[in-house]
Parts: C-alpha cells; structure tokens; sequence
C-alpha cells in the first residue's frame, strides 16, 4: 500500500464525505405522543451529551420489550452511548441529549432481562462496549478459564476473541438494561471524531488527528475488501 500527500493540492479530506453519514442532533424530553427519539430499522444513534436526571424516568424499547432504567449514568470525559435500532428512548423528565444518527452502521444493541446472555467472540475479533448507561455483571469466557467482573459506566470496555461474554442484569425484573457493541474489524470510528462504516476486508485506512502531537484520536476508519496493493491521498483545503 502506497500513501502519496501534495501539499499544494487543495484539500477536501475524506471526512467532507464521512460528514453526509452523520448529523449532530438534540432531542429534549420529555417523551410525549408527538415528540419521540425513535431509531428505526437498520439504524443506529450515537449520544454524545447527556443533561438532565435520567435515573427512573427513562426506558427503553428494543426487541420488541419496553423495560425501564433503573439507572442511567451522566456521560462523562468524552464518552458515548449507543442504541441500534429498532428501537425508542422514553423520557418522563424534561431532559436534553445530543445524537449522531447513523444508517448501516456496525453497531448491534441487546437487551438484558432475567436470564443472563452471551456473546460469542470470533478469532481475530475485538469486540468494543460503547459506554454502558448502568453497571453490569460480567464474565469472559476463554477455553477452560474465566474472570468474573463488573462492566462500569464511562469506563471503555473491549474483549478479544475467541471467547464469550456473559452479561447479567442484576436488577429487579421490572427493570432491564441494555448494551451496544461494535466489532472492531468492521471498520466504525464513533463521533465526535464523525462516523464511517466499511465492510470487514483485508487492511484498514486510518486517519488521526491532534491538538499537541501527543495525543492522537481517529477522525476516519475504513477497511477495505479492494486488492492488497492499492493508492490513497489526503487533499486538504479551505
């Protein structure tokens, strides 16, 4: 793979076109019959900001079950929520979040109930939490061995196959929670670095950026079925 940069060629980087798949939007509650944050079939949001008291006056319905949070923690230093459709985010409290809403994208959401869930974790994926809104109880699974543990909100969470997570509700059975996930080989890059969505292929196209060339975070993230050998530039302009 070649990468070739002219810094006279004017720029429109990639994310001028990543932009089209991702709009920043806000929704305040509460939920009445004529304003609902709806997330439809082959869809997913995004939440990147969270206001308000969400704890008991939220629910959710996702897989045919409406189930309410008995928790659902504020975001916190840039994290994220998500929710794949389709899907609906109940609100009873005058609360404000803002969303990025994605179509195709690589996120799957599951609800938990009762009876505990697993994931079952391909060789060679990386499995990827996107922030959890309640703690969650935990175990990985890898060949004769385990580890029992606790998933936390606002803190990143990611497992390597092969293997499968358990995940238990641990609350009462009036209440639910619920997870969204990505795998990292399908190419998904969360906004507020924008979002992209690319089929798993053979290599992946990675862009980054930097306020202090210290830290970097990625802006766009593409993985490609094209041949193993293959051309890209970066055009940058105002």
């Amino acid at each position: 793979m070649f990468f070739i940069m002219k810094s006279r060629t004017p720029i429109a980087l990639f994310i001028a076109i990543v932009s089209t798949l991702a709009y920043g939007e806000t929704f305040i509650g509460p939920t009445t019959a004529t304003n609902r944050l709806l997330i439809p079939s082959n869809s997913a949001i995004i939440i990147t900001a969270t206001f308000g008291d969400f704890t008991n006056s939220t629910q959710v319905v996702l897989g045919g079950y409406q189930f309410a949070q008995s928790y659902f923690a504020p975001l916190e230093n840039g994290n994220s929520y998500a929710l794949a459709g389709p899907a609906e985010l109940i609100f009873s409290n005058a609360v404000l979040i803002t969303y990025y809403q994605l179509t195709n994208s690589a996120i799957r959401s599951l609800w938990i109930g009762n009876d505990p869930i697993g994931i079952s974790i391909g060789s060679n994926q990386t499995m990827r939490l996107v922030g959890l809104p309640a703690p969650m109880n935990a175990s990985f699974h890898l060949g004769s061995g385990w580890a029992n543990f606790t998933l936390q909100p606002n803190q990143p969470a990611e497992f390597t196959g092969p293997g499968e997570l358990t995940l238990a509700n641990g609350v009462p059975p009036a209440y639910g929670k619920f997870i969204s996930y990505f795998i990292a080989e399908d190419g998904f890059v969360l906004p507020n670095q924008r979002a992209i969505v690319g089929p798993s292929g053979s290599y992946a196209v990675t862009v980054e950026k930097s306020f202090n060339l210290d830290t970097w975070s990625p802006v766009l993230l593409e993985n490609t079925s094209d041949a193993t050998r293959a051309f890209y530039r970066l055009r940058i302009a105002r």
